[in-house]
């Protein structure tokens, strides 16, 4: 037994010395890898608290309607031997007398979003964010651009509570927190445009004012307040005066993801405003919207993910009157301003979204959206929009999306008018290309 005494303790230094070896050498890998991230970080400097990302959505268009929702009327109808979808000359009223004139060709190609946003975060407490896009904000004529190329610009504070719960609070121009489409990146919607009620509720989705957005329960809950001036991107007053009237506007919404479904509500509540330049004469009056949405996330065929989600919403006095003039409340007479009422309009709209995915490669999507500006003179007094999209997903940052959209368009503002019957289609192209 003595005998073999040594031969063990001779093979125990030997293991302690390789050992040792192994821990020189890791101690060795750690500093050179501590230094070169050392070296990463000065020549970087700056540039490792700022991250960059954008997209771009280059577009074809082409579109024709009937005769009542041609761009050729004039006086409602059809100047003789001028069809529906015939190109003709039309005023240039955006730029006053002079301006060259334009034409009602629908059919271009055109840069339909161009975005490019810079996140800077100096530290974990704080963080600077600008997204612009060259391409002026506005609705779809002339007459509605803003000349504005900014769109999410704010500064932000990040509080951590503890526990899981975060709170950003920020302030200059954001999101409108209302609803779930308005919350999702343009990038990732697979429909080129948002539901009818969108476009002309909240036209430009983006507002100027205060945020705090709150996250809870891994991210499952989201609770977004804001305080706004209630003047979109999309209206014409945005950059000239960001608020006609001194009282500000009120949105939140709350969300919760119990996993495969997430279910949601959002409130709306401010004061909305009309100049009549005719008469001089400023008007305000109470505004509302409500709404709630549901969604469903799930793989029910092995060839990729479903996704439902459908909206729901209510308002009064919301429409910005990008697309129907008439869907402003009606101002009282001369004699009665300031003191009379408005004629308020109660809107009501939603839409129902079905998403398939078709292994990683393709995408295809079914919608169905109605949106009335004043169902108070009928529930068929509104505009029904059936689409359907394709996507082809050649990468994550690469993708080509085909979207054809047929409309029914009955909106009047007067119950003795009747139903206008303005159809139309639409067939669009976008090649996305996104970075990261």
């Amino acid at each position: 037994m003595s005998a073999g005494a040594p031969a063990t303790s001779g093979l125990d230094s030997d293991q302690e010395r390789r050992l040792g070896e192994i821990e020189l050498r890791l101690k060795q890998i750690e500093e050179r890898h501590r230094r070169s991230h050392e070296e990463q970080d000065e020549q970087l400097g700056w540039m490792r608290h700022v991250r960059f990302s954008g997209y771009l959505q280059p577009q074809g268009l082409w579109q024709w309607n009937n005769d009542q929702a041609s761009p050729n009327l004039q006086n409602g109808s059809l100047p003789a031997g001028i069809g529906s979808n015939d190109t003709i000359a039309k005023q240039n009223t955006a730029y006053g007398p002079g301006a060259p004139g334009l034409t009602t060709n629908g059919d271009f190609f055109r840069l339909r979003r161009s975005r490019l946003k810079v996140e800077l975060e100096p530290n974990e407490y704080s963080r600077l964010v600008m997204q612009i896009d060259p391409m002026a904000a506005g609705g779809p004529t002339a007459d509605n651009a803003t000349g504005t190329i900014a769109r999410n610009v704010e500064a932000q504070g990040i509080a951590r509570w503890g526990g899981g719960v975060e709170t950003t609070f920020g302030a200059g121009i954001f999101k409108i927190p209302y609803g779930w489409e308005v919350q999702q990146s343009d990038a990732d919607r697979p429909f080129i445009e948002h539901s009818w009620w969108e476009q002309n509720v909240m036209p430009g989705e983006f507002d100027t004012g205060a945020k705090a957005y709150t996250t809870a329960l891994d991210h499952r809950l989201v609770v977004q307040v804001a305080v706004i001036n209630g003047a979109t991107e999309g209206e014409r007053t945005f950059t000239a005066l960001p608020d006609l009237n001194r009282g500000k506007d009120v949105v939140g919404r709350a969300a919760y993801d119990f996993g495969p479904v997430e279910v949601g509500s959002s409130g709306y509540y401010g004061q909305g405003q009309e100049v009549s330049l005719g008469t001089m004469a400023f008007k305000q009056y109470p505004r509302w919207a409500w709404n709630a949405e549901a969604s469903l996330r799930h793989r029910f065929f092995e060839i990729g993910k479903t996704h439902l989600l459908a909206e729901f919403n209510l308002g009064q006095n919301m429409d910005r009157g990008v697309n129907y003039a008439g869907a402003l409340p009606g101002l009282p007479s001369a004699s009665a301003i300031p003191g009379g009422d408005v004629v308020s309009r109660n809107e009501v709209g939603g839409f129902v979204r079905l998403e398939q995915d078709v292994t990683r490669w393709t995408t295809l999507a079914l919608r169905y959206d109605y949106y009335s500006p004043d169902y108070s003179i009928s529930l068929g007094n509104g505009r029904h929009t059936y689409a359907a999209v394709g996507v082809v997903n050649f990468t994550r940052q690469l993708k080509l999306m085909v979207e054809y959209n047929h409309f029914v368009d009955n909106v009047r503002f007067a119950a003795s008018d009747p139903s206008p019957n303005r159809q139309g289609d639409l067939l669009s192209t976008v090649f996305q290309v996104r970075y990261p």
